[in-house]
């Protein structure tokens, strides 16, 4: 078996150092521009939701997301927003920006309509039915399993990827500014 979210949340420092590494190594090659990413609140997929769901309603937040693999999430994003602020003081002259995946994401689960989903936490594309429409044995592209009519509505392509439609919000929101510091575009 993998590590529980509590034991892979120990291994956080150790995974934010090396990319905090990572970008220091960019920059040492002449990188003037970093783009740092978040992590996903992963708890929000229809896979963690499917592969790991609970009767006890205590698991689970107010939009239906699991709160242990979205309480990993957020403890990464909070140590590497940490190091990218710690990097940008001592590199002055690159622009290290922070993509936050987290928020967006989030924002999007939580108010679906007005991202322009109908559906967040169900898979276009899956043949597992029910109220996340995953299953590990009929993953999308296999045979006879097909995409919902329309996967712009959807946030969630296969369980496991995002839609086209999300991703696109994602990157103007990285562009714009609103979900990244600094804005990419600035």
């Amino acid at each position: 078996g993998g590590y529980s979210p509590e034991q892979a949340s120990g291994q956080s420092g150790t995974i934010v150092d090396a990319i905090g590494k990572g970008v220091e190594q960019l920059i040492a090659l002449g990188a003037a521009n970093v783009v740092v990413p978040g992590v996903l609140p992963v708890g929000c997929f229809p896979i963690y939701l499917t592969l790991y769901q609970t009767s006890n309603a205590g698991d689970y937040d107010q939009y239906g997301c699991l709160r242990r693999f979205n309480a990993l999430s957020a403890r990464h994003n909070q140590l590497l927003q940490s190091k990218v602020t710690s990097l940008q003081g001592r590199y002055p002259g690159a622009r290290i920006m922070y993509a936050d995946f987290y928020s967006h994401v989030y924002d999007m689960v939580r108010s679906p309509g007005s991202s322009g989903f109908s559906t967040n936490l169900r898979a276009c594309c899956g043949a597992g039915g029910g109220k996340y429409n995953y299953q590990n044995g009929a993953r999308c592209g296999m045979a006879g399993v097909s995409a919902c009519g329309n996967p712009a509505a959807s946030l969630s392509w296969d369980g496991i990827h995002l839609t086209e439609a999300a991703y696109k919000k994602i990157a103007d929101g990285w562009v714009s500014g609103a979900y990244c510091h600094p804005a990419i575009g600035a």
